[in-house]
């Protein structure tokens, strides 16, 4: 450690000193009328504006896919995430132990994933690369 980082000099400590007074008032409540209202995420007003353009198909398969993370468990949701970004919905031999490793659960759970998503996203996941072992 050199002197520069050290903090024990009189200077570097009254450098490094908060400052002690509270911020100025009405810090984000005085706004114009024309200003939007912050938002710390924007995402779900996103989501919205685009189920209020999606056509009717569209909305459907958010409201399957809404159904989906509603019954699935954490584990089996992160499983089929990983199906889905490493293998585009195929399965390969040797997909079940690779994301089973990766997500951290068993065979079984991996398994359990494919067989529900399936159940709400018929044809999702493909019957041709699909390997039984």
């Amino acid at each position: 450690m050199s002197d520069e980082d050290d903090l024990t000099t009189p200077q570097d400590v009254a450098e490094n000193l908060s400052d002690g007074r509270p911020p100025p008032p009405f810090v984000g409540l005085d706004q114009y009328f024309d200003e939007p209202a912050p938002s710390a995420d924007s995402r779900i007003g996103g989501l919205l504006g685009w189920a209020a353009r999606a056509d009717k198909a569209q909305r459907g398969g958010l409201a399957k896919f809404a159904a989906w993370c509603a019954q699935a468990p954490d584990a089996e949701r992160r499983v089929i995430m990983l199906l889905m970004e490493q293998y585009q919905g195929r399965v390969p031999m040797g997909a079940v132990a690779d994301v089973s490793g990766v997500a951290g659960v068993s065979r079984m759970t991996v398994f359990n994933a494919i067989r529900r998503f399936v159940a709400f996203f018929p044809g999702a996941i493909s019957d041709a690369r699909r390997s039984k072992g």
